[in-house]
């Protein structure tokens, strides 16, 4: 007889380009493999599986969604944090931003950021290797697809780059 791993059930709303978003539930594993803890909403959109599986609350049905595909997910408000990001994520930058996707929607709202200690700008943040970042805004957390950003407006300038010694 199969074992079945219990799985967290997370809230979210799924935005496609082009598509009416959909609400349902992502399933997070009880352990990650990369830190401790649970795994995270944004752990699972940056592991790098083309699909994972989401319960669409409409209908009931399973449907295995492509990652690359998504515009952002939004987590419900009452998800704890930990299972949103990491508890080991350490913000170390915070900038205000309006993200336009490239089917013409826009986001407002703020990054934070984690960044190694010889980079300070979000573009060097975007730069980085990851899909999905965080976008902490007035609907909840997006988790937004860096390939489905058109441009991101900053509101205030960008620090001058680290000198290396």
């Amino acid at each position: 007889m199969p074992t079945f791993i219990e799985k967290i059930r997370v809230p979210v709303r799924i935005s496609e380009p082009s598509r009416t978003a959909a609400v349902g539930f992502l399933s997070l594993s009880p352990h990650s493999q990369a830190h401790a803890g649970p795994e995270t909403v944004l752990d699972l959109l940056n592991a790098g599986h083309r699909v994972f599986p989401f319960h669409r609350h409409e209908d009931g049905a399973m449907l295995l969604v492509t990652r690359m595909n998504l515009a952002y997910v939004t987590v419900a408000s009452e998800v704890d944090a930990n299972l949103v990001r990491p508890r080991n994520y350490r913000v170390t930058h915070e900038e205000r931003v309006l993200v336009e996707l490239e089917d013409g929607v826009r986001l407002d709202g703020n990054i934070q950021m984690e960044l190694p200690e010889h980079l300070n700008r979000t573009s060097d943040f975007l730069n980085l290797d990851e899909d999905f970042f965080a976008l902490l805004s007035r609907q909840g957390t997006m988790l937004v697809n860096k390939s489905k950003v058109r441009v991101l407006r900053l509101f205030a300038k960008s620090p001058a780059p680290i000198e290396a010694f």
